[in-house]
């Protein structure tokens, strides 16, 4: 015979409903972590953005000088 058995059904409905707020609170802070996580994501993409940005300025300057050196020569 298991635990189960000898609980009332007042006492099995209450399980249930503590179990299923527990697990609401789980999902919600499984969200939570989530967004967060993608919002930091988001910070990290800018900081890419903006480093890929002056490495394609650095390329052009670059390109430029060299066309500008091949004009002299």
């Amino acid at each position: 015979m298991s635990k189960l058995d000898k609980l009332s059904n007042k006492r099995l409905a209450k399980l249930i409903a503590e179990t299923q707020q527990s697990l609401n609170e789980l999902k919600q802070e499984v969200e939570r972590r989530e967004k967060q996580q993608q919002e930091y994501e988001l910070a990290e993409l800018d900081h890419h953005m903006e480093n890929a940005e002056l490495s394609l300025a650095t390329i052009r300057d670059f390109i430029n000088y060299l066309l500008e050196k091949s004009k002299k020569v």
